[in-house]
């Protein structure tokens, strides 16, 4: 299993590496559940989980496709008038070499030792960006009462949690256009991002 060189920052504001990601609607309760695990200095697995409503989602979509259109523009402001294209392109290159990289593949790891926000999901209301050229996109996800979590998202492993939400929303039947610029080919479903 391939470990992904992100980090993670669990509340406390400390890096940890990134280990797997997995987005999964939960029938239930209406709601998308997501997983990210990493490891500490210790190499003992942690895991925060968080809900993703429908209106979240809708919010937090087009700032994922802005983020990546503005490091277009930051990184490559030559070709920012064909931003659109480039993440188009990008999505399914990153996709592609996530399913040649057997990152959809594996099962989600049900080891984890700690929880450092809890067992319970946290409900997540706001969505922050921070972005700087030549650095991974980092998106905090913020709960009503406050508590948050940080992760710093390489480009590859943000196309493929899109993809995961994509998946996600679609088997939820929400009706929702999670539409990629540029992007007209079916990809395959995927579960989890190793």
């Amino acid at each position: 299993m391939t470990t992904i060189q992100e980090r993670i920052y669990p509340g406390n504001g400390q890096p940890m590496e990134l280990h797997q990601l997995q987005v999964a609607y939960n029938q239930e309760q209406d709601r998308l559940v997501m997983r990210a695990t990493f490891r500490n200095e210790q190499k003992a697995l942690h895991e925060v989980r968080a809900w993703l409503t429908r209106r979240i989602l809708i919010r937090l979509w087009p700032g994922i496709l802005r983020a990546l259109e503005t490091k277009i523009t930051l990184e490559q402001p030559q070709a920012q008038h064909a931003k659109r294209e480039i993440v188009g392109m990008a999505h399914e290159a990153s996709i592609n070499d996530n399913v040649r990289r057997g990152g959809f593949a594996a099962k989600f790891e049900e080891t984890a030792q700690e929880y450092p926000l809890g067992t319970d999901p946290l409900l997540v209301t706001t969505a922050n960006f921070h972005l700087k050229a030549n650095q991974p996109v980092r998106i905090e996800f913020i709960d009503v009462a406050g508590k948050r979590f940080e992760i710093a998202f390489s480009d590859r492993v943000l196309h493929g949690f899109c993809k995961l939400l994509q998946d996600a929303a679609s088997k939820a039947q929400w009706e929702v256009s999670l539409a990629m610029p540029g992007m007209t080919d079916v990809q395959p479903a995927s579960t989890t991002l190793n």
